[in-house]
């Protein structure tokens, strides 16, 4: 056994039957360390954690089990679809956890390389990770393996124009009020599908999401002139905002409808196929990044998980640099 030091806490290096389980005690004093150590190592040794760890196809239902109520509804749907080529995959479904690494992980890319592409593979890629993270958390593993995203993904920024926007508003139905208030508001498609009237202040122009993707996705939006004027030409047959009219009964839009309004649109318009609903996301943040808004504020409003993805909207103009620097003289 052995320990050593970083920054102020103590790691701990034990080696057992050739294999190396490295953690942090999370502990600044080395007395203490010892003793978290020696525990370690002591259920090393009887097999409770690392030495016998559980495949992954054992430990898939206890993975998708811990989902509900820890994820929101949208991301337990994208975990759902993309784990299950993971564990169809039987040389990876058969490796225990501690031996999954880079030459598994690569088996499977090359497997699924043959029927999808790289944004798919990515995204079973980041289910793969969220688990092993999970196993660490759970200690069923001492340390989860770093599983790197493949290169060449394809990227949604494709940012609608002016132009376009009004030959959207121009459409008689739902879509032609939507899409011009979620390139105002950034809103996600479950956002704007879960929308009440409640969480609209007309008085001090703002709408108020709850909860969504993030944590960080409760926020107040402020209304800009057009979104406001689109809320308030809006019929109130409910709590909802957004209404579909049906010969029986009255319901909310759907993310499937909405999805499948707006390609409709698209393809009716005939722009080009990287335009999709997420393109009025990335409008709304593209655009206050141009217009001098910082990181900070794009990932209040657009309730961003991370200030890194807000970052890449923000392109600073040489004049806004130099002001910058005159505040050091």
């Amino acid at each position: 056994m052995s320990l050593y030091r970083r920054g102020s806490v103590w790691w701990s290096r034990i080696e057992l039957n050739h294999t190396v389980h490295q953690f942090s005690t999370r502990c600044r004093s080395k007395h203490e360390a010892r003793s978290i150590e020696a525990a370690r190592r002591t259920e090393l040794v009887k097999g409770l954690v690392g030495l016998s760890s559980p495949t992954f196809g054992e430990f898939s239902a206890r993975f998708i089990n811990s989902l509900p109520g820890r994820v929101a509804r949208q991301t337990y749907r994208f975990y759902i679809t993309h784990w299950r080529p993971l564990y169809d995959f039987e040389p990876l479904h058969d490796c225990r956890l501690d031996r999954i690494n880079a030459a598994v992980v690569q088996d499977f890319v090359e497997h699924r390389r043959k029927t999808v592409g790289t944004t798919t593979i990515n995204h079973n890629l980041r289910t793969l990770r969220r688990a092993l993270k999970l196993a660490e958390e759970w200690n069923v593993i001492t340390k989860a393996p770093k599983i790197r995203l493949l290169a060449g993904e394809h990227q949604r920024d494709y940012v609608l124009r002016d132009e376009t926007i009004y030959k959207f508003e121009q459409e008689p139905d739902l879509i032609g009020k939507i899409v011009p208030l979620l390139v105002d508001t950034g809103l996600r498609r479950g956002e704007v599908c879960a929308l009440k009237w409640e969480q609209v202040n007309f008085e001090e122009r703002w709408v108020y999401i709850p909860k969504g993707k993030s944590k960080f996705a409760r926020r107040k939006i402020p209304l800009t002139k057009r979104a406001e004027k689109i809320l308030r030409e809006l019929p109130r047959d409910g709590e909802h905002v957004f209404i579909l009219q049906k010969p029986k009964r009255k319901r909310g839009i759907t993310g499937d409808w909405l999805s499948h309004a707006f390609q409709r649109v698209r393809v009716k318009l005939e722009l080009p196929e990287e335009c999709v609903l997420h393109s009025t996301r990335h409008t709304f943040c593209t655009r206050l990044g141009e217009k001098g808004a910082d990181a900070f504020a794009i990932q209040r409003l657009a309730g961003h998980s991370s200030i890194v993805i807000s970052q890449r909207y923000v392109h600073p103009a040489a004049a806004r640099l130099d002001a910058a620097i005159a505040l050091l003289e």
